[in-house]
């Protein structure tokens, strides 16, 4: 199952980059080759980046490529080293449900809210917050699991 999901993942991030290179060379091409404009460009270009940017903050953190200063933490005897990663992985968790909170009254408040180029409701951009947090969390509860529990 959590295959599955890590597969689906990437697909997606894949398609968003994908669709972000391709929406940003048509602008760069409307804009120098035939001297106009798309209005619409950049505001999807940034919303995709946004989108792209919490699914791969989740496929990080599956694959444990967050960002860790180990280096006085590796010296310590291997009980220490667990408890400093259960503090690491606690903290992350916190802030991961602040995210979720957070995002979720975002995406309450953009629900009235439209972008300013193409008019599209503000929920869908903002629901990311929530479902990339979430996403984060299970891959949280994951790695304190096997790094804490199974691995010994």
């Amino acid at each position: 199952m959590e295959a599955v999901l890590y597969k689906f993942l990437k697909i997606v991030c894949f398609l968003l980059m994908l669709a972000m290179v391709a929406i940003i060379f048509l602008q760069v091409v409307a804009r120098y080759a035939f001297s106009n404009s798309l209005s619409w460009s950049e505001e999807i270009g940034r919303y995709l980046f946004v989108w792209m940017t919490f699914i791969g903050s989740a496929i990080a953190v599956r694959n444990r490529l967050h960002v860790s200063l180990d280096m006085f933490v590796i010296k310590f005897p291997g009980c220490i080293q667990k408890s400093c990663l259960v503090i690491s992985y606690v903290s992350m968790m916190i802030f991961t449900g602040v995210l979720i909170y957070g995002g979720y009254r975002f995406v309450m408040r953009g629900s009235q809210q439209v972008s300013a180029a193409m008019q599209l409701p503000m929920h869908y951009v903002y629901v990311v917050l929530p479902v990339g947090g979430g996403l984060i969390f299970f891959y949280l509860m994951k790695n304190i699991y096997e790094d804490v529990f199974v691995r010994r």
